[in-house]
């Protein structure tokens, strides 16, 4: 059986939940292939390797281009199968009574993709198949992959030929699954209740395990730096870290990124992953209001705690990537302004910032439509936006405040790397219009940072390259959403809990 995985675009992050399903259905003997939707290439690619099977992966921001490709395909192809994962199918499955699809997977796709693919090729139904959903079948989710180690590593000769991934020094792994915490406004808040009493939510491969994919993937691709993509990649100092930090070192020996909750950072953790080859961390600020920290977000940080955490990772020159949200339900200008300010006080190497939106599934999206922030519609589509830069979907945020948020986004990371603009920024710039002046000097400091974050080895040529890519994301990411549909082309989120995963 020839299999088509698609994804809304191709950017310098692998889509590392198509990897595995790959690896999965190459181990029972079928042929994978990937398109994506802004390449406008998927209905060449049906037809150009026969394809028998279309599977989608798309996260909610993504969700109106994948609907219309399904109106597309549909109607070229009404008998080929198209089945749908992913964070948005998980957490809107709903999708599968509205959409010309034939089934939706709810949740981890390894534990039941094996027995999908076999009936798929033998021309048996799935409706009966664990967390599979179709029109007139709901099931519950399968129990969790208990053993991470028995998934197989990422089918990395999916991209070895696709631009941008095979210019790209850098790559992705997992080793854990699960968050202990439940903020509000992430997937893990749902995740964690829809996996309730099915098994550890929090789960670790081996390091043993791990280091050989990466190993593995070092002898193979060119690679100058490790992503793990992991929501919370270490917890504590444990045995477990003492081992990572050993044989990472010895093994692999390359510089690495990693998320962290700013409440898990202490100086003895944070030294052995220095040791070990840390150069740069994700730790989000989220907002600078305690009180909304708390009591909106459900984030149990207190400004001391998240002050000393910069202050850790910063003694152990690790570099930190922060993120900070806008327009949060039952927030003010006011309330924004603070978090600019305290953002800014914490001093990250990159502030990137971001406008709140309402994830199905999420306790802060019922939040919003209980409290009359957000309209309960019927399809998510009609109000999402397209990107987390863009203008905010609630109802309270004023057209001023919206302008003020787009100065922030592209003007707050500025004011962080060049220290002696701050108070022009803030008690200035930021009231002006948006202009194209604020977008451009924004763009070109913002990508800057993001070197400093992912500092991968690159050509003259295959910098040229991956500039006109990022020129076109970040284009797509900050250009305001001036209507309810706007263009099929949409642009990745910057959310690691809706990373790519069937």
């Amino acid at each position: 059986m020839n299999i088509l995985y698609v994804v809304d675009t191709f950017s310098v992050i692998e889509p590392m939940g198509v990897l595995h399903l790959s690896a999965i259905s190459k181990a029972q003997g079928h042929k994978s292939f990937i398109a994506a939707i802004e390449k406008n290439n998927v209905e060449e690619k049906i037809g150009q390797h026969n394809i028998d099977c279309v599977a989608f992966s798309f996260m909610s921001t993504e969700a109106r281009g994948f609907h219309q490709l399904a109106e597309r395909l549909r109607a070229l192809h009404p008998n080929l199968p198209i089945i749908a994962g992913g964070p948005h199918p998980t957490y809107y499955p709903q999708i599968i009574d509205s959409w010309p699809i034939d089934a939706v997977i709810v949740g981890e796709g390894e534990a039941v993709y094996p027995e999908i693919i076999k009936n798929l090729s033998e021309g048996k139904d799935i409706s009966h198949i664990s967390s599979v959903q179709t029109k007139h079948h709901k099931n519950s989710q399968k129990l969790l992959v208990e053993n991470l180690d028995d998934i197989p590593f990422a089918d990395r000769e999916l991209l070895k030929d696709v631009a941008p991934y095979k210019y790209v020094r850098m790559k992705t792994f997992f080793g854990t699954r699960g968050c202990p915490y439940s903020c509000s406004y992430c997937f893990n808040s749902a995740y964690n209740k829809l996996y309730k009493g099915k098994g550890l939510i929090i789960r670790r491969r081996s390091v043993e395990n791990l280091v050989s994919e990466i190993e593995q993937v070092v002898q193979k691709y060119p690679t100058d730096f490790v992503r793990f993509g992991d929501d919370t990649f270490v917890m504590k100092y444990d045995e477990w870290v003492e081992e990572f930090v050993e044989k990472y070192k010895k093994r692999v020996g390359l510089p690495f990124y990693f998320l962290i909750h700013p409440n898990l950072v202490t100086k003895k953790l944070i030294g052995a992953m220095r040791e070990a080859g840390a150069h740069s961390v994700m730790m989000g600020v989220e907002s600078g209001v305690e009180r909304l920290r708390r009591k909106v977000l459900d984030r149990y940080v207190s400004d001391d705690t998240m002050v000393e955490a910069f202050n850790i990772l910063r003694d152990n020159k690790i570099k930190v990537f922060s993120n900070t949200i806008l327009g949060l339900p039952a927030s003010t200008l006011k309330d924004d302004l603070t978090s600019l300010e305290f953002t800014l006080k914490c001093n990250p190497t990159y502030s990137g910032f971001t406008v709140f939106t309402p994830f199905p599934g999420t306790g802060l999206y019922k939040y919003s439509i209980e409290n009359g922030y957000l309209d309960d519609v019927d399809s998510f589509e009609d109000s999402i936006p397209n990107s987390m830069q863009q203008g905010s979907c609630l109802k309270h945020i004023t057209d001023k405040q919206k302008d003020i948020h787009k100065n922030i986004l592209v003007l707050a990371p500025v004011a962080n790397f060049m220290p002696f603009l701050k108070n022009l920024i803030v008690k200035h710039l930021i009231y002006w219009k948006p202009n194209k002046l604020f977008d451009t000097i924004g763009f070109f400091v913002r990508n800057y940072c993001n070197t400093l974050i992912f500092p991968f080895g690159k050509s003259l040529s295959t910098f040229i390259l991956l500039f006109y890519k990022v020129l076109r994301i970040d284009k797509k990411n900050y250009t305001t959403q001036t209507s309810k549909k706007p263009s099929v082309e949409t642009s990745s989120s910057t959310a690691s809990s809706q990373e790519n995963r069937l």
